[in-house]
């Protein structure tokens, strides 16, 4: 668990990363199943951002204190991002990006299917008061099939709420 409340040292990364996004194995290894099943039903699915260091995170979180404070509920701070972990992607279909992903067939596609491969929603409509985000409908986490199967199909359940930490 990695979030505001629950933070990570600047140390911490994926065990094994792999490919271009530097993901943690098992997360790249679904994610490549995934996006195939996804390219199969016609849909595009393409990474926007996978790890992140505690240094990365840190300039975009600064820059965006300096840049856009309006939008800063959308920023992890260093140390509390899970792209720190290699767990983490922001998915979109290359062209439509922010709030109204959510409405282009990737991002339809996911809602209805990344649970099929181990990912979850992280941060799901009107959920800011127990994740700390606001909503983000291109922001996914692995957790893997077994729990990723015992989240709800409407996207609502947190893994705050999940793991009893809400």
């Amino acid at each position: 668990m990695v979030s505001k409340k629950h933070r990570i040292s600047a140390s911490y990364g994926p065990a094994k990363p792999t490919g271009a996004n530097q993901l943690d194995s098992a997360t790249a290894k679904a994610l490549a199943k995934m996006t195939a099943a996804a390219k199969a039903d016609g849909v595009v699915v393409v990474v926007k951002s996978g790890y992140r260091s505690w240094t990365t995170q840190k300039a975009t979180y600064d820059r965006a204190l300096r840049t856009q404070p309006q939008n800063i509920s959308y920023y992890a701070p260093p140390g509390a991002s899970e792209h720190q972990t290699g767990l983490a992607v922001d998915l979109w279909d290359g062209r439509v990006w922010y709030r109204p992903m959510e409405n282009t067939a990737t991002g339809k596609w996911l809602h209805k299917h990344a649970h099929e491969y181990g990912f979850i929603l992280r941060f799901p409509k009107n959920k800011q008061k127990i994740t700390g985000v606001a909503y983000e409908p291109w922001h996914f986490r692995y957790v893997g099939l077994e729990h990723s199967a015992k989240f709800d199909k409407a996207n609502s359940l947190t893994l705050e709420e999940y793991l009893g930490l809400d």
